[in-house]
């Protein structure tokens, strides 16, 4: 029961699109619904074993259950109750980063642009400051090398194990870098950039290994976070509020329109195309329809605050927390904007369908010690076991592997000479910047401080659960976390990683030997996390299956015309999860794919 058929049997051409959300994500916890009418129960996805008569195996109610409520479009509103809304060029429906940028370079290249946003204009905040732009000429002015783009598409597509679509991805190595720089020379600023503006390891050490374990890394990420907000929330980074906010403004004054407190509730089609949206004025409660003669954009954001999509759409979480025994431990939560994967349920609804597995988050899962000197120490899990390359994928690497550890506490150990690690680890996520600051709070400087600070004996160093002792048998057993023979296992763990690093060899996990050191130096120190509950990500990176124009597609990835997705609502990029050769990629996708989606539907 697709559209087509609808639209033979002579239903209104502007039919509403519920028919077709059969066509959503397919056999991964869902299967297939049979019925398609909002008001008709779900049929039971295939493969429920506890649906068959006489089944003994549990029955996984919540994935069921939550895989039918969010596919089920929501009845039609009445056509007497909605209103003109206009008519547009471009219909973005979003806000955020990637609609910004898209109706910015709409509207640049001569289009008129309708804008979509639920939130009101005085609770909407733009999310995070790190931007890695490929070949910025700001950032080489300032310290970062040029990057051979066909071999960053090779990595990033190498990591995604071939499955990403490289398309995209070359999109954003070729142009994220262009797009930066015309958006740091419109701001026209700048004695403003060079104060509150620096560039990842600019000033890196000749020491630090860009070639980790096998994979490449590249140092350069805009990092839009002056001294002032280095320890702030990353809601209140000044790329947001500064640079992103001033091109909204300026887009808008140019004649964009900006629908703030208006909630998209369903597309319609006009014969085979996506031609209008039906929103709703949230403080008003009315209703209107707005239209576009060249194309919408859903640029909504991920799902990470919709449990019953969180539950359904991220197979590394779902899985984790069945291996746990715990389904119900998949929770979502709401910490980057509104999140309730809009943008992806209206694509579904319209006849798209969400991209193949394995499918996962930004960071979803990661799970490993938080140590204030970053990542590349050594790791031992609950029974005192090396269970990974430290080195491999960064701080991501070693964290997926955490939730495959025993359940209870994962542990990093280092020395007196934590910052030969520091120093030699690549500008991966978490990792120390030589020359500003940790990725995530803490300068170089300040850390040193703090851990001349810490002193044998200190089970709460700075105030950071760093521990310290004069003996790693001290420090073994004062974390508290093993019993007599996990104590032992531990002891043995550390005494054939100090083998290894010694010999520079790479047996064993296959750690980058240039990077790993003996832990032999007084004193000695520890920091403690767990693995005890899965983590559903910072956001989900999982979307909507898009060809090569980023045009959604439908059950048979034929695109559907008028219809595009941009951001995390856009799926094709990352594949099995937030892999980043440079930091950041996620805000410079959203430069290089709204500027591309703007540009391309001007000129239509």
């Amino acid at each position: 029961m697709g559209g087509k058929e609808t639209m033979s049997k002579g239903i209104d051409r502007r039919s509403f699109l519920r028919n077709t959300a059969i066509a959503g994500l397919g056999a991964v916890a869902a299967g297939s619904l049979a019925a398609c009418a909002p008001q008709q129960p779900a049929a039971k996805p295939d493969g429920d074993a506890g649906s068959e008569p006489g089944s003994t195996a549990t029955k996984n109610d919540w994935e069921t259950a939550a895989s039918a409520r969010w596919r089920q479009a929501p009845e039609p509103v009445a056509e007497d109750q909605i209103e003109d809304g206009g008519t547009f060029d471009v219909v973005v429906l979003g806000g955020g980063q990637s609609g910004t940028w898209t109706a910015k370079s709409a509207t640049d290249n001569g289009a008129s642009v309708a804008v979509v946003e639920m939130l009101p204009e005085d609770e909407f905040q733009y999310v995070g400051g790190e931007v890695g732009a490929v070949n910025s000429q700001w950032a080489i002015a300032h310290g970062a090398p040029e990057v051979d783009e066909v071999e960053l598409v090779n990595e990033i597509y190498r990591r995604n194990a071939g499955r990403s679509r490289q398309a995209i991805i070359q999109r954003f190595a070729q142009t994220s870098g262009k797009r930066l720089d015309q958006v740091i020379e419109e701001l026209g600023e700048p004695e403003w950039m060079e104060a509150n503006v620096h560039v990842h390891s600019k000033d890196r050490t000749d020491d630090m290994v860009l070639d980790a374990s096998g994979y490449k890394y590249w140092p350069g990420t805009v990092m839009f976070r002056g001294p002032e907000v280095v320890e702030a929330p990353a809601s209140i980074w000044n790329w947001g509020p500064k640079v992103v906010t001033f091109h909204r403004e300026k887009t808008i004054a140019k004649g964009a329109q900006w629908m703030w407190g208006h909630e998209a509730l369903y597309l319609e089609k006009d014969g085979e195309r996506v031609a209008s949206v039906i929103v709703k004025d949230v403080a008003n409660d009315t209703y209107k329809r707005v239209k576009a003669t060249k194309g919408i954009v859903l640029a909504l954001g991920d799902f990470g605050g919709n449990e019953d999509m969180l539950r359904d759409i991220n197979d590394e979480y779902r899985h984790v927390a069945e291996a746990y025994g715990n389904i119900e431990v998949a929770t979502a939560g709401s910490m980057m904007g509104v999140r309730d994967g809009a943008g992806i349920k209206l694509g579904v609804w319209a006849g798209g369908h969400v991209e193949i597995g394995p499918r996962a988050g930004m960071l979803t899962n990661l799970c490993t010690a938080e140590p204030i000197w970053g990542p590349g120490t050594l790791l031992l899990n609950q029974l005192g076991k090396r269970f990974c390359d430290e080195i491999a994928g960064g701080a991501e690497g070693a964290g997926y592997q955490g939730p495959r550890q025993p359940r209870g506490a994962i542990v990093s150990f280092t020395d007196a000479n934590w910052e030969n690690v520091v120093k030699k680890m690549p500008p991966c996520h978490n990792s120390v910047d030589q020359t500003y600051g940790m990725d995530y709070q803490l300068t170089i400087g300040a850390i040193e401080k703090m851990m001349e600070g810490i002193k044998p004996g200190d089970t709460d160093g700075a105030g950071k659960g760093v521990f310290c002792a004069n003996t790693l048998e001290e420090l073994v057993d004062m974390i508290g976390v093993y019993d007599e023979e996990q104590k032992k296992t531990a002891l043995a763990s550390i005494k054939r990683y100090n083998e290894m690093a010694a010999a520079k060899l790479h047996t064993d996990s296959g750690a980058d030997a240039r990077i790993i050191q003996p832990i032999e130096t007084a004193p000695f120190y520890a920091v403690v996390g767990t693995n005890e509950a899965p983590w559903p990500g910072l956001c989900q990176t999982t979307g909507l299956d898009v060809d090569d124009e980023q045009k959604v597609l439908d059950s048979e990835n034929m695109p559907i015309e008028g219809l595009y997705a941009v951001g995390n609502t856009c799926g094709n990029r990352f594949i099995n999860h937030y892999s980043t050769p440079i930091a950041g990629m996620s805000l410079a996708y959203c430069l290089s794919e709204g500027f591309y989606m703007g540009e391309k539907l001007a000129n239509l």
